[in-house]
């Protein structure tokens, strides 16, 4: 299912697509109307994931990621984006297209048996601007279909060519009824009144109720990390009376510290006696000459053994 929630995009100038939501499922075809034409094709390339909306989301299958919705989607004759210019013959539309198609070169159908086998061969010498406009829209959205992997189709202002319309709405609902039950989007300028279908108005911005899409699988470049309220990896937080207690341990005593560093002596010199408040005797201050030491009783040394063992004897 497509589901399209409040998506909008700034133009140049103006806002091109006002807020506008829709859905639709597979096996289904719905009609979105609104003016003027830059808006609708604006707004099929929102839709088949072309262009990234500059609010809202767009989702396929409950995957919001433009890829996903690319991969499945199709854009089919959308004015000055794809839509086969006239100078074109049928043949080279068709190769053309057909080329596209995401597969290796030996699997891609061949465009003259493509053409035979869905009833274009009678016009493959035509110039595109000479084809019925109901037949080529048809043609237009089967090439498209083509690919396997294609489930839905946005057929960009079919109305805005010649014809009857309700032509163009039989046909493009056969793409929604057939086995592969494509879910087809058709941008109008106006409801047909032959279309009794679900219809989306541009600008129409109705939340879409149960929409949750799945989350992306890549991480999005400007995400912040989340903050985590404890750091597993770091220490466990102290309580602000331990962290005291630890810091009134950890802070050296204060009457430890010197108040003031006393001058070294100069060499030969005897140093000052410090003073009771800390301090050494001043420069002009004439230093105390040191009291002599008393003398020390020296112990008399032991008689030495006689080196002669007579001598020893006496």
């Amino acid at each position: 299912m497509l589901v399209a929630d409040s998506i909008s995009f700034q133009g140049r100038h103006s806002e091109l697509v006002p807020p506008t939501s829709l859905r639709v499922a597979p096996g289904e075809m719905l009609l979105v109307a609104g003016e003027p034409q830059g808006a609708r094709t604006a707004l099929a390339l929102l839709l088949s994931g072309r262009m990234k909306p500059g609010g809202g989301v767009v989702a396929w299958g409950g995957s919001a990621r433009l890829a996903h919705l690319r991969k499945h989607s199709a854009v089919v004759d959308s004015p000055n984006i794809n839509d086969p210019e006239a100078h074109l013959k049928v043949r080279d539309v068709v190769s053309e297209d057909l080329s596209l198609i995401p597969s290796p070169p030996w699997r891609k159908p061949n465009p003259k048996k493509w053409m035979a086998e869905h009833g274009y061969s009678d016009i493959a010498g035509d110039w595109v601007d000479a084809v019925d406009p109901v037949r080529l829209t048809e043609m237009l959205t089967q090439l498209a279909a083509e690919n396997p992997q294609t489930r839905l189709l946005v057929v960009d202002s079919p109305d805005r060519h010649p014809g009857d319309d309700a032509a163009w709405l039989e046909a493009l609902e056969r793409f929604a009824l057939s086995d592969r039950e494509f879910a087809v989007i058709a941008t109008v300028a106006r409801v047909p009144d032959s279309w009794a279908g679900p219809v989306a108005y541009l600008g129409a911005a109705e939340p879409a109720a149960e929409f949750e899409p799945e989350p992306e699988l890549e991480p999005a470049p400007d995400a912040e990390p989340e903050e985590t309220s404890e750091d597993p990896g770091g220490p466990a937080p102290t309580e602000p009376d331990e962290q005291d207690s630890q810091d009134e341990q950890d802070r050296p005593d204060e009457q430890d510290e010197p108040t003031a560093e006393a001058p070294q002596p100069e060499p030969g010199e005897p140093a000052g006696e410090p003073s009771a408040a800390g301090e050494s005797a001043g420069a002009g201050d004439i230093p105390e000459e040191p009291a002599e030491p008393e003398p020390q009783d020296t112990p008399a040394p032991a008689p030495q053994p006689a080196s002669d063992p007579s001598q020893a004897k006496d």
